[in-house]
């Protein structure tokens, strides 16, 4: 029995062999005698790929091919197979993405080059082509899922930066050339998947720039290899480029960084103990971002500190903190935190980087203080001076400066266009000699710049000296009732408000906020108040006085203001988009509801 089933399974083995052998022999061949375009409708209503054998291939391979049955089964249900010789090679070089023939190439119908495997490759082991059908058939897949590319706008670079103004994206500028496969690949295999196209559609204005054509942008923008791509801000400033550009995830990536660097410095919400510590772990100075919420600082944030150079050194240099403030500043401070820089916010990113510069080579307003009280008084240094001081708003330092500067020079010097505009800007010592003989020779000065600009200069000279009686948190009462007879006797226009003016502003200083009310009574029931300068009562009292007593007296201000505002409305009809209204309604209660 045992001898009788050998004898069945030897000739099975047997007849196996030899159908195997039949098939081969009658079975029709693999490649077709169709043109591409016949073949690529032959693979599409059949749902296959196409093979092509590209060039001069030894016959003696594609016997091997032949030679292998179940290598021959599996080709013929899943491609259309044909050749190409020289001639259709070179009309449908395009195709193959200029990779050089001979070789086996496998192509979506109608489509993209997919895989390929050369002669070599073959003749070793025919069954690569299986291997490298089954990557050109998971990459088809990918291709038919994916039905959006990336959208290359046709826009003069220049209209291009216009529109990124408008649209607060960035541009990406897409370098490629003719005749250049890397370029080639990128296009037909990532710049046309789903995900590429709508993050770069989405969050970028996008040209292509074709070197082959025009080199202008890839000289300016420092490109020597294509495929590249380049991020540029509004500004035409450089974001980002992308060291490689060739995958999927490379463009993704980039993408991002690309938007996380246009973000500009990366402030965080810290204490001033916080900072101090990171910036000492760091090797690093503070820097801190004193800002009023509202329309200017949304504007600093969009243009300034998102500006590429700006960030850049900004985040090598500081630890970046930024506070919701009254003022707007931007405070420079050491790990200690030792105030070593300020100045006031309305600026552009150029003159940031001029500031932060002054502070990291020593020469903020520390520095300069430094070497004012080591002695240094040379003229140049002095200027420098009050011009650094003027920009951190730091007016009455500015003045102690110039009264210095110009303690070694007479009344004749501001016959000097450039001595009087220092004179102008930053003097405001009444209680000194050149005060006195600018007093009087005041008509040279009416010819040499003007009346009115004289009489303005000398006016707030007055106002200042006004303004200069507080000393060690104290109010000189003496020294300001001569002072105050001195106005009477030179005939001060105005003098009465400015020294009402003065003692409001005595008594802010050193806290006496009683006498603060009663003056700044009779100032509005005087005098036309501006909202802005009623509002910026209530605030001083709001944050400084804790008196119940005083808070309702100037709650009942803004009450009566208000009033009036609707009073005015309800005549009119009107109501203005520009009115303080709500500001002084959120004082009252923060006023009267303050404990």
């Amino acid at each position: 029995m045992m001898k009788r089933l050998l004898l069945i399974m030897m000739w099975l083995w047997g007849g196996g062999i030899w159908l195997s052998s039949l098939y081969a022999q009658r079975s029709p061949g693999l490649f077709q005698a169709y043109t591409w375009e016949q073949a690529c409708l032959q693979a599409a209503r059949e749902n296959k790929l196409v093979l092509v054998a590209v060039g001069n291939i030894d016959s003696k391979i594609e016997k091997k091919i032949s030679g292998n049955s179940d290598l021959m089964i599996f080709l013929q249900r899943n491609v259309v197979a044909i050749r190409w010789d020289e001639v259709q090679t070179q009309k449908l070089q395009a195709r193959l993405l200029l990779y050089e023939p001979p070789m086996f190439a496998f192509l979506m119908p109608y489509g993209d080059l997919l895989e390929m495997a050369s002669p070599e490759e073959v003749a070793k082991d025919p069954f690569i082509l299986r291997e490298r059908f089954e990557k050109a058939k998971q990459l088809a897949t990918v291709k038919k899922n994916n039905s959006r590319s990336v959208r290359f706008d046709a826009l003069p670079f220049e209209e291009a930066l216009k529109k990124s103004d408008e649209s607060d994206r960035l541009i990406c500028l897409y370098f490629t050339a003719d005749q250049q496969q890397a370029c080639l690949l990128l296009e037909k295999n990532v710049l046309n998947l789903d995900e590429v196209a709508d993050c770069y559609n989405q969050h970028f204005i996008n040209l292509r720039i074709n070197t082959s054509k025009t080199a202008t942008l890839a000289q300016q923008y420092d490109i020597h290899e294509v495929p590249a791509l380049l991020f540029l801000n509004r500004s035409g400033k450089e974001v980002y480029r992308t060291p490689v550009v060739m995958t999927q995830a490379q463009l993704l990536e980039s993408a991002e960084i690309a938007l996380k660097k246009a973000q500009g410095i990366s402030f965080q919400e810290l204490t001033d103990e916080e900072a101090r510590q990171k910036a000492r772990q760091e090797n690093k100075l503070v820097f801190v971002d004193m800002y009023i919420p509202g329309g200017a600082h949304k504007e600093m944030l969009r243009t300034v500190f998102a500006d590429p150079e700006v960030a850049s050194l900004f985040e090598r240099h500081f630890v970046n903190v930024s506070r919701e403030s009254g003022r707007a500043f931007l405070i420079f401070q050491d790990a200690d935190g030792k105030e070593l820089h300020r100045v006031k916010s309305n600026m552009g990113p150029e003159e940031l980087l001029q500031e932060a510069q002054l502070v990291l080579t020593g020469q903020g307003l520390a520095g300069m203080e430094a070497a004012y009280q080591a002695g240094n008084r040379d003229a140049d240094f002095l200027e420098s001076y009050m011009k650094r001081l003027e920009r951190a708003d730091m007016w009455e330092r500015a003045a102690q400066i110039a009264a210095v500067y110009f303690g070694k020079l007479n009344f004749d010097s501001l016959r000097e266009e450039k001595y009087w505009n220092l004179f102008n800007r930053y003097y405001q010592t009444a209680d000194s000699e050149l005060f006195q003989d600018v007093l009087m020779h005041r008509r040279q000065l009416y010819d040499r710049y003007g009346e009115d600009t004289v009489r303005k200069k000398i006016a707030d000279i007055w106002i200042a000296g006004a303004e200069n009686f507080v000393k060690g948190g104290k109010f000189d009462e003496a020294g300001f009732k001569v002072y105050t007879k001195r106005l009477k006797k030179e005939k001060v226009e105005g003098w009465r408000q400015i020294v009402r003016n003065a003692r409001m502003h005595a008594a802010e200083k050193v806290g006496d906020w009683r006498t603060f009310v009663v003056l700044a009574e009779e100032k509005w029931y005087e005098e036309k108040i501006p909202d802005a300068e009623l509002y910026s009562w209530g605030v001083k009292i709001n944050e400084n006085c804790d008196d119940e007593g005083i808070r309702y007296k100037a709650a009942h201000w803004f009450v009566q203001a208000v009033r009036e505002m609707e009073r005015k409305e309800q005549i009119s009809g009107k109501v203005s988009m520009t009115s303080y209204k709500g500001f002084f309604e959120k004082l009252v209660d923060d006023l009267l509801g303050k404990k």
